[in-house]
């Protein structure tokens, strides 16, 4: 199983250490998140990243066709893909903080199977279309990298297993429910399956939620949308408070927990059952239990959603403990490499 993590890019001096940490370490995939009302861009931050390493992948996690037309989102994908020699992966999603966090709609599903057809199109030279707009007949080829689509629920999930490369499934990790998001999203060969939990390396409940408040009640506010909350796994004693918490949530304090004010959305036993389903912690025991299960049922990999403070810090603790367990493998001379990146 393949081993990345998404960072938040809060400045460009801590993406370019977390960038070289992760390439000297071992890590496949690095995701640049893309929420624009809080953060800075992704894409320069992406630029960044491919430029101080030489191996690792680095890519949006996730990017929408909200804000940015299809030909906008291929044509700096394809650009990122050239100056890091093809390592750009390209995520998908329906705009969540970037389409709410401004009062608009998010894109429909439709509107992503036209976006990805397009961006496809427009790599190959030939156009494509997207909501009555025209991407011309170029001929000129791009380098175009695999395109994943973000999905939690069931109508995203079947939608990706049709269309796209692979899937990001930032949902409760449920046994039964990842069983179906996995059956789903893995259709074709060559598909793969990331799962996206948020990580903690503290050991009881109330120290992860002191650790990582602010993103729960984001991941909540995200992935728990719908009238298919039964599906999606969550308690009906819990349907009527996450159906507040989107109503209450503020998209000016979005997933950051430097500014934990949307923390007190989430009531005790909210809380409890997000840290529970939506984050890998404990100890090492507890990991390597996760960890197998996400294998077991057919994962090719997992992102981990940091969202600390201190990312640089939580990321070295993080590589770490995955050294420890077995799960991710030291590069000959990393030691040398992170010392030299620091």
């Amino acid at each position: 199983m393949k081993h990345g993590f998404l960072t938040l890019p809060r400045s460009l001096e801590e993406t370019r250490a977390i960038a070289a940490e992760a390439d000297a370490t071992g890590w496949d995939w690095l995701g640049v998140g893309d929420s624009p009302v809080v953060f800075e861009d992704s894409y320069i931050h992406q630029a960044m990243a491919l430029g101080v390493t030489q191996r690792i992948h680095v890519g949006p996690l996730v990017s929408h066709v909200v804000l940015r037309h299809p030909l906008a989102v291929g044509n700096m994908l394809a650009t990122l893909n050239s100056l890091g020699a093809g390592r750009s992966v390209g995520t998908l999603a329906t705009g969540n903080s970037a389409a709410r966090g401004l009062g608009m709609r998010t894109a429909s599903l439709e509107d992503m199977r036209e976006a990805f057809a397009a961006i496809r199109g427009y790599w190959r030279g030939i156009g494509g279309t997207f909501r009555g707009s025209s991407i011309p007949a170029t001929g000129i080829e791009r380098a175009g990298c695999p395109l994943l689509l973000a999905a939690d629920g069931p109508k995203a999930a079947e939608l990706a297993g049709q269309i796209a490369d692979g899937m990001l499934y930032g949902g409760t990790l449920e046994p039964e429910v990842l069983d179906r998001r996995v059956a789903a999203g893995k259709r074709r060969g060559g598909q793969s399956f990331w799962a996206a939990p948020a990580v903690s390396l503290a050991v009881s409940r109330a120290a992860v939620i002191e650790d990582m408040g602010a993103l729960l009640v984001a991941q909540a506010n995200r992935a728990l949308r719908g009238a298919d909350l039964a599906e999606r796994g969550v308690p009906k004693a819990l349907h009527s408070e996450v159906q507040a918490l989107w109503r209450a949530y503020d998209y000016a304090y979005h997933a950051d927990n430097t500014r934990p004010r949307n923390t007190g959305l989430m009531s005790e036993e909210l809380a409890a059952y997000l840290v529970d389903h939506f984050v890998i912690w404990g100890d090492d025991a507890a990991w390597r239990r996760r960890l197998l299960d996400l294998r077991r049922r057919g994962c090719d990999g997992v992102v981990f959603i940091l969202g600390q403070g201190s990312q640089v810090e939580v990321l070295r603790g993080l590589t770490s403990r995955l050294q420890d367990i077995g799960e991710l493998r030291p590069l000959a001379g990393s030691a040398a490499n992170v010392a030299s990146s620091r």
